[in-house]
C-alpha cells in the first residue's frame, strides 16, 4: 500500500498540471454537483476549447472560462459530461443505479503531437482521475456512446450556446452542431446563464487568486511610474509592465494594455501605445495581469513631469473625490447600472454635476461617458447583469473618469473591490491614488 501511494505521488508530481495554480479539486466538484442538481431533466455536455479555439496563436493555451470554472482543466480537447442523479429507470447499463455521474473525456495519447507541443495528460495515464479530480476519465472516442447511454430516458441536453456579441469579448465559435451530433435527436438547451450566475459570487480561493493578480498589477504600475518622463514612448511603459506582471506569475495581461498619453488619454480603449510622452501631459495607464486564469483591472493617471499642473490636479481630484464617494456607498443591494435610486453610475453623473464645472461653466457629468464599473473574475469583464443588486462575494471595479478632448486631458481612476456583507473591501489598496502620494513616488524615481 505504501509503495502504491508513493508511486501515485510520483505520477502526480511528474504529470503536466492544468495551470500554475488553481483551486482545490473539491471546489470544482461542488460546482459540478450543484449545476447538475439544478438540471435533473437532462444531461450536461460542455466542450472545452480545442488548440486553435483558445484566444490567439500568440498566447499560450487558455481554457474556455465556464469549462475552467467547473474543472480547473487547462489542456485542449477536453469534454465534460454531467449526469444528474434521478429516480427510476435503473435499466441504464451506463449509469449503474441512479447516482450523480461525471466524466471527463480527453484526447488519446499522441506522441507525435507531444513532440511539437510538449507532454499532455491522456486518459491512459496512471493517476489521471486523481490529477483531474473528475470521477471518471475516458478517451475522447468514447464520447458518443457514453453520452447516448447517459441521455436515455432524458428529454434534453444542456450545453453552452455562443455568448451575445460584446465589445469586451472576442467572437466565439458556435459549436452546437458538434454537441447535437452526440445528443442525437434530443433538443439542446443553453446552460450559460446558470453557470455565469454562479460565477458572480466568488469563493474564498477565487478571491485569493484575484488578489494575486491585483498585487502583481499594482507592482507593475509602480514600476512603470519609474519610467514615466518626457521623451519616453508609451510602448516602453508597456514593456516594463509586461515584464513586471510575468515576473510575478501572470502568464498574460488580462486585456490589451492601455497606455494613453496626452490626447490618447481621452480615448477609452486606446491600445496602440506608440506615442512619445510630452512635457506637461498626463498619461493614463489601464493595465491588469491575469494570474491562474483570474483577471485584475486597475487604472491610474499620472503626470509625465512628475507633478500635476493646477488644471490637471483640479480634474484629477474631482475624479478621485467622486470615486471615494461611490466606494463609500458600495455595499450589497447597490447596482452598477440599470436605473433606480441605487444605480452607482447615475450617482457618479450627479456627483460630477454637483462638484465640478468645465471651463465654459457647464456641468462635468457629460464628460463622464461610460459605466461606473463592472464585474471581474475569470474574464476582465465577467458576464453579469449590471442591474442585478450586488451581493457579498462579488468582485467589481469602481472607475469614474472625465475625458476632455478639447484639452487633451483624460483622467480615470479604477480600483477593484470585494463586496462584503456590510460594505466592500479594497483589493487594490497597494497602489496609491492620492495626487500628493503619486507625486512623491515619482519624485524619488
Amino acid at each position: 500500500m505504501l509503495r502504491a501511494a508513493i508511486c501515485l505521488l510520483i505520477v502526480l508530481l511528474a504529470a503536466p498540471l492544468p495551470a500554475i495554480e488553481r483551486e482545490r479539486l473539491d471546489v470544482y466538484r461542488q460546482r459540478r454537483e450543484a449545476l447538475a442538481a439544478a438540471h435533473p431533466d437532462g444531461v450536461i455536455v460542455l466542450l472545452g476549447y480545442g488548440e486553435k479555439e483558445s484566444q490567439s496563436a500568440r498566447s499560450s493555451f487558455r481554457q474556455e472560462n465556464n469549462f475552467y470554472y467547473l474543472t480547473g482543466w487547462n489542456e485542449p480537447g477536453a469534454v465534460l459530461l454531467l449526469v444528474p442523479a434521478r429516480a427510476g429507470h435503473s435499466d441504464d447499463a451506463e449509469q449503474v443505479g441512479n447516482d450523480y455521474r461525471e466524466v471527463l473525456f480527453l484526447p488519446r495519447d499522441n506522441p507525435s503531437d507531444e513532440r511539437w507541443n510538449g507532454p499532455r495528460a491522456a486518459p491512459e495515464d496512471d493517476g489521471i482521475a486523481a490529477l483531474s479530480g473528475v470521477g471518471e476519465v475516458r478517451g475522447a472516442p468514447e464520447l458518443d456512446s457514453v453520452v447516448a447511454a447517459a441521455a436515455r430516458h432524458r428529454p434534453r441536453v444542456y450545453t453552452l450556446f455562443p455568448y451575445q456579441e460584446s465589445h469586451s469579448l472576442q467572437p466565439e465559435v458556435d459549436r452546437r452542431e458538434r454537441v447535437q451530433a452526440v445528443a442525437g435527436g434530443l433538443p439542446l438547451s443553453n446552460i450559460r446563464s446558470q453557470i455565469e450566475r454562479m460565477r458572480g459570487i466568488k469563493s474564498a480561493s477565487e478571491v485569493r487568486l484575484i488578489q494575486k493578480a491585483v498585487d502583481a498589477s499594482a507592482a507593475a504600475h509602480r514600476e512603470a511610474w519609474t519610467r514615466v518622463r518626457p521623451g519616453a514612448f508609451e510602448y516602453e511603459l508597456m514593456a516594463v509592465m509586461l515584464q513586471a506582471i510575468t515576473a510575478r506569475g501572470c502568464l498574460r495581461p488580462a486585456y490589451p494594455l492601455i497606455i494613453g498619453s496626452g490626447p490618447n488619454s481621452t480615448a477609452l480603449h486606446y491600445s496602440t501605445n506608440t506615442r512619445r510622452l510630452a512635457k506637461g501631459e498626463l498619461v493614463l495607464i489601464d493595465v491588469g495581469g491575469e494570474y491562474a486564469h483570474y483577471a485584475a483591472d486597475i487604472t491610474r493617471t499620472v503626470p509625465v513631469d512628475g507633478r500635476f499642473t493646477a488644471r490637471q490636479r483640479e480634474i484629477y481630484n474631482l475624479v478621485l473625490d467622486v470615486q471615494k464617494k461611490l466606494i463609500a456607498r458600495l455595499k450589497p443591494g447597490m447596482t452598477l447600472h440599470g436605473g433606480g435610486p441605487n444605480d452607482l453610475t447615475e450617482m457618479a453623473k450627479k456627483y460630477f454635476d454637483e462638484l465640478g464645472r468645465e471651463r465654459a461653466g457647464q456641468p462635468m457629468g457629460e464628460y463622464f461617458v461610460h459605466g461606473v464599473g463592472h464585474h471581474v473574475g475569470l474574464e476582465v469583464h465577467d458576464p453579469a447583469d449590471l442591474s442585478r443588486p450586488l451581493e457579498p462575494g462579488m468582485v467589481v471595479t469602481i472607475e469614474p473618469g472625465l475625458y476632455l478632448p478639447e484639452e487633451n486631458l483624460g483622467v480615470r481612476i479604477e480600483d477593484m473591490l470585494l463586496i462584503t456583507p456590510d460594505g466592500s473591501r479594497l483589493l487594490s489598496r497597494a497602489l496609491p491614488k492620492d495626487a500628493a502620494k503619486i507625486e512623491h513616488l515619482m519624485k524619488i524615481r
